[in-house]
């Protein structure tokens, strides 16, 4: 059978779908997370970690790819998209694990909510997308409620906290990456060529940083693997149905996530000040819902 690589039609324009799957999918992160950190602390180098992950994610995608393998197949041709995104997600996961390794899970997070910034700024260079004046200052402001959350300490500079702001730059390109290629690809192609890449890449040096992993490690490799599946299905979804300068805000609504994974596994209620940080969040994802009804 001849594979012909017809592109797909444009997906449709629905603002309010994306803005939703993303609001989900930011929900989910944190468990994983928690899941990055536990065995980064237990000496499992994140490049393994990643490497399992993505390589389980391959495996689960092949029978759907194989099945849908004329829409999949002949993105092969135009392989540059391609690693670009399984390299730059790659990058994303190991700067933000490696950081985790080294930071507290909520300093980490606040240094990586610098990627809507660069999504902003660079979905208005490479994709002339128009950036107004209100979603700016939703983004300002939806920022300077995490940095209230959080409370970062002001213990000096530390090297590590380059880490996680790679890891926000990388994670932009990834999402650019995606967006350009709206149209073209679909969220089955991206997600599984992401997977496939990633794990090729990472496949040598993890063999060389391998370490054995037990039955209650490779349950929590299992929950990333699920995770990291769902989670960039929907967000490539996400980007699909609307804007980058539009989804990238509700990035914010992970906080909102790690806050409830806190309390249902560590027992860690929010004070006052987390509280109103959170419900600002959440104004700020409500207004940029909003935004994209209005359109």
């Amino acid at each position: 059978m001849t594979l012909q690589a017809n592109p797909l039609p444009l997906p449709a324009s629905r603002p309010l779908t994306g803005a939703l799957l993303m609001c989900l999918a930011m929900l989910v992160v944190p468990l994983a997370d928690v899941a990055a950190k536990v065995l980064v602390q237990g000496g499992y180098s994140p490049l393994q970690t990643t490497f399992q992950r993505m390589g389980i994610g391959t495996l689960v995608l092949l029978p759907l790819v194989w099945r849908r393998r004329e829409e999949v197949l002949p993105h092969l041709r135009r392989p540059f998209p391609i690693l670009l995104m399984g390299g730059s997600i790659l990058a994303a996961i190991t700067t933000y694990v490696l950081a985790l390794d080294h930071l507290p899970i909520a300093n980490t997070l606040a240094l990586s909510f610098v990627q809507p910034f660069f999504i902003v700024i660079l979905s208005r260079l490479f994709l002339g997308e128009t950036v107004g004046l209100l979603r700016w200052l939703v983004l300002l402001v939806g920022f300077a409620a995490v940095l209230m959350i959080i409370r970062p300490a002001a213990e000096g500079f530390q090297a590590a906290s380059i880490l996680p702001l790679l890891s926000g730059a990388c994670m932009a390109v990834y999402v650019i990456t995606i967006r350009k290629g709206a149209g073209r690809m679909s969220a089955l192609s991206a997600t599984f060529y992401t997977h496939v890449v990633a794990a090729s890449l990472a496949a040598p040096l993890a063999v060389v940083l391998w370490k054995e992993v037990g039955a209650a490690e490779w349950l929590l490799i299992l929950e990333l693997s699920a995770i990291g599946l769902a989670v960039q299905f929907l967000i490539i979804k996400a980007y699909e149905l609307g804007e980058a300068s539009l989804i990238a805000p509700l990035g914010y609504v992970e906080m909102v996530g790690a806050i409830l994974a806190g309390w249902w596994f560590f027992n860690e209620f929010p004070d006052s000040v987390t509280i109103i940080g959170t419900f600002v969040l959440i104004c700020c994802a409500l207004m940029t819902i909003w935004q994209g009804r209005a359109k």
